[in-house]
C-alpha cells in the first residue's frame, strides 16, 4: 500500500489487479444485473399499468416520449460515460488513483453542457406544438438529470463499487414505480408519469453524487489529470460516440421512429411491449459485460493478459449455457404472459416477441464479446461492426415497417444484431483466443430447457390465465433444475469455479444446486 496526500492508504496497481478475481467480478456481476434487471421489473410494472390505465393510442405516445428521451441521453452523453469508466480502471490499474478525481472533476464540465443541450430539445419539441406538451417539457428536465447522473455512475463502476450503486438506484426505482402507478390510478395521464421521473431522477443524482465523493475521497488526494489521460478519454469518447450512435440504431429500439413515420401509436405500444420483455431477460449477461470491462481494463493496465484470456472464455461459455433455457422460458411463456398481463388488446405483441427471440441465445455472448472488447481498447471492431448493424437495420426498417408494422420492426431488429453481433464475436475469438464451447454442455442445456418447455406449456394452454401462467413457471423451472441435474449440463471445472466464487455463504442453495448440476471431472 501507499499513501495519498491526506495519509490515507489506497491500493498499488498490482494489489488493485490481485483484487480482481472471478469472485469480485462475479459479485460485480451480482449486484450490476440486480441493477439492471430490477428496474427493467420496474419498467413492466410501469408497462403494465400504462397498458390498463391508459389507451392503446396513449400508451403508444408515452413509450414514443420516453423513447426520445432516453435516446438523447445516450447521444448526448456519447462515449464520455464508458470512456470515463474505462480509464478510472485502467488508472487504478496502474496505480494513479490520484488522477482520478481530478478526471471526474473534467468530466462534470462537459455532462453540463449535455444537459443544457438535452433539456433545450425536448423544450423546443414542446414548443412546437409536440403533444401533450407539459409531458415533453418535464421528459426534458428528467432527460438533463439523466446525462448528469452518468458522470457518477461511471466513477462507481470504474472503481467496481456496484453495491453502493446499486443499492441507491433500486430504492430510487422502487418510490419511482409506486408513484408512477399511484399516478396512473389517480388519472395523472402521461404528464403525471414524467413528473413522478423527474422528481426521482433528481433523488437519485443527488444520492449517486454523494456515494461517488465518498468514494473519490477514499481513493486519494485530487490533482488534476493529466493532459495526456485527458486527450486519451477525449480521444477515446470521440471513437466510442460513433459506437454508441450506431449502436443506437441496433439495439435501442430505433425502429421506433419508422413506426411513428410510417405506422401508429398502437403499433408502437406493441413493440414496445416484446422489446421490454428481451431487455429483461438480456439484463443478466449485460450485467456480466459491463463488470467485465472496468475489470478487464483493470487487469490489462496490470498486464494480465492470460487471466483476461481464461475469464473471458469462461464468460462466454457459461452465457451461452444459461442463455438457451432463458431462451426456452420466453418462447413457450412470452406470448401467454402478454394476453394475460398486458390485457388481449396487445395479444399482437406475442408473434413480435418470439420473432425477437429468435437471436436472444447469441445475444449474451454480443455483450460478452463487446465489453471485453472495451476493456482492451479495441475499438475499431466495434464501430465497424455496428456501422454495418446500422445499415442493415434502417434499410429492413424501411422496407419491412411500413406493410408489416410492428412484426416489419421486430425483423430489422433481429437482422441487425446478427450483422452487428456475428463479427464481434469474431473478433473476440482473435483477441482472446479459441473458446471451448464445450459443446456436450450446451447440447444437454438445450435439451434440459427443451423438456421444461414443453412442460410449461402442457400447464399453461389448457390453463390460461393468471394461474395458468404462475403454474407453468412453477412447474417450468422445477422440471429444468430435475433435467439439469440429470442431464449435468455444466462442465466440471466450471461449476467448481462457481462454487468457489459464490462463496461459502450461497453454498447452501446456489452453491449445492451448481454441484447438482455438473459433470464429474
Amino acid at each position: 500500500m501507499t499513501q495519498s496526500a491526506q495519509g490515507a492508504p489506497f491500493a498499488t496497481g498490482a494489489e488493485v489487479a490481485a483484487g480482481t478475481t472471478g469472485r469480485s467480478v462475479l459479485g460485480g456481476s451480482f449486484w450490476s444485473a440486480t441493477g439492471k434487471l430490477l428496474p427493467q421489473i420496474y419498467t413492466l410494472v410501469v408497462s403494465i399499468a400504462a397498458a390498463r390505465f391508459l389507451t392503446s393510442g396513449e400508451f403508444g405516445r408515452q413509450s414514443f416520449i420516453a423513447f426520445v428521451e432516453l435516446s438523447l441521453v445516450m447521444l448526448l452523453t456519447a462515449g464520455l460515460p464508458i470512456g470515463l469508466m474505462r480509464y478510472i480502471g485502467e488508472t487504478l490499474g496502474r496505480g494513479r488513483p490520484d488522477v482520478v478525481r481530478g478526471l471526474v472533476r473534467w468530466a462534470w464540465g462537459v455532462e453540463f453542457v449535455a444537459a443544457f443541450a438535452g433539456a433545450a430539445v425536448m423544450l423546443a419539441a414542446a414548443a412546437l406544438g409536440a403533444e401533450p406538451t407539459n409531458a415533453w417539457g418535464l421528459a426534458g428536465l428528467a432527460c438533463a438529470l439523466g446525462i448528469l447522473h452518468t458522470v457518477p455512475s461511471a466513477l462507481l463502476i470504474g472503481a467496481q463499487l456496484w453495491r453502493s450503486a446499486t443499492i441507491a438506484g433500486l430504492v430510487n426505482g422502487s418510490v419511482a414505480t409506486v408513484a408512477t402507478v399511484a399516478v396512473l390510478w389517480g388519472g395523472g395521464g402521461i404528464a403525471g408519469m414524467f413528473a413522478v421521473e423527474a422528481a426521482t431522477s433528481a433523488l437519485i443524482l443527488v444520492w449517486t453524487t454523494i456515494l461517488a465523493r465518498r468514494a473519490a475521497t477514499k481513493l486519494s488526494a485530487s490533482v488534476a489529470a493529466p493532459g495526456a489521460v485527458r486527450t486519451a478519454v477525449i480521444r477515446w469518447t470521440l471513437v466510442a460516440s460513433i459506437g454508441v450512435a450506431l449502436n443506437f440504431v441496433v439495439w435501442r429500439r430505433s425502429e421506433l421512429f419508422f413506426l411513428d413515420a410510417f405506422s401508429t401509436n398502437t403499433e408502437i405500444a406493441v413493440y414496445s411491449i416484446a422489446f421490454a420483455l428481451v431487455s429483461a431477460m438480456v439484463r443478466l449477461p449485460e450485467a456480466l459485460a459491463e463488470v467485465s470491462s472496468p475489470a478487464i481494463a483493470t487487469l490489462f493496465g496490470a498486464g494480465e493478459h492470460a487471466r483476461i484470456r481464461a475469464g473471458y472464455g469462461r464468460a462466454a461459455r457459461l452465457a451461452l449455457i444459461m442463455a438457451l433455457p432463458l431462451t426456452v422460458a420466453g418462447l413457450a411463456l412470452g406470448p401467454p404472459a402478454i394476453e394475460t398481463i398486458w390485457g388481449a388488446k396487445y395479444q399482437e405483441a406475442g408473434p413480435v416477441l418470439v420473432i425477437m427471440l429468435s437471436t436472444f441465445p447469441f445475444l449474451p455472448l454480443f455483450s460478452i464479446a463487446r465489453g471485453a472488447l472495451v476493456g482492451v481498447g479495441k475499438q475499431k471492431i466495434l464501430i465497424s461492426a455496428s456501422a454495418l448493424g446500422a445499415a442493415v437495420d434502417i434499410g429492413l426498417a424501411l422496407l419491412l415497417i411500413p406493410p408489416f408494422a410492428a412484426v416489419g420492426a421486430a425483423l430489422a431488429n433481429v437482422g441487425a444484431q446478427l450483422a452487428s453481433g456475428i463479427p464481434i464475436i469474431a473478433a473476440g475469438r482473435r483477441t482472446f483466443g479459441k473458446v471451448d464451447w464445450a459443446p456436450g454442455s450446451v447440447l444437454r442445456s438445450g435439451i434440459a430447457a427443451g423438456i421444461a418447455g414443453l412442460a410449461a406449456l402442457a400447464v399453461v394452454l389448457p390453463l390460461r390465465g393468471v394461474v395458468g401462467l404462475l403454474l407453468g413457471i412453477v412447474v417450468g423451472v422445477t422440471v429444468f433444475v430435475a433435467a439439469a441435474a440429470t442431464v449435468k449440463i455444466l462442465p466440471a471445472d466450471d461449476a467448481r469455479w462457481l462454487d468457489a466464487a459464490v462463496g461459502r455463504h450461497a453454498r447452501g442453495g446456489v452453491g449445492r444446486i451448481t454441484l447438482l448440476c455438473a459433470r464429474r471431472s
